[in-house]
């Protein structure tokens, strides 16, 4: 009974952690920006609206890039001054949806949104299948 205790325990202060509360703020700083500047055109989840869904955004993105902070600084660099050799999507998406205007974030909110767009992976997505 004790090692369950301890692991509990440890897990409540884990939780409780400065890092822990930063990670949980960030997430919700993220999402904010995201509702703010990013829902109008990018759903969640499939099916896509004006634009492609953030999960497949987010499959692209980990599939070009091993690194998360080499990730999140493209996708910065890419929402800030999208063009179309810079996109990470498969050429049907461009074809299909156009190319998204800039947005105009400050550096910490694109720094912000983009961590969350790379953080929204989900490993059992599969992208819909499209012509390359």
């Amino acid at each position: 009974m004790k090692p369950l205790t301890i692991l509990l325990l440890g897990s409540a202060l884990l939780a409780a952690s400065p890092e822990a509360a930063h990670s949980s703020e960030s997430t919700s700083k993220g999402r904010k920006l995201y509702r703010q500047h990013c829902s109008s055109c990018h759903t969640m989840t499939p099916p896509p609206a004006k634009a492609p869904p953030i999960i497949g955004l987010a499959h692209f993105y980990h599939k070009v890039f091993d690194d998360r902070e080499v990730g999140v600084h493209h996708i910065m660099e890419f929402i800030a001054n999208p063009e179309p050799g810079k996109s990470k999507l498969r050429a049907p998406a461009i074809s299909r949806f156009g190319l998204m205007p800039a947005v105009k974030l400050t550096a910490t909110e694109l720094r912000t949104v983009a961590e969350w767009m790379w953080d929204q992976y989900d490993p059992a997505f599969t992208p819909p299948d499209c012509p390359e």
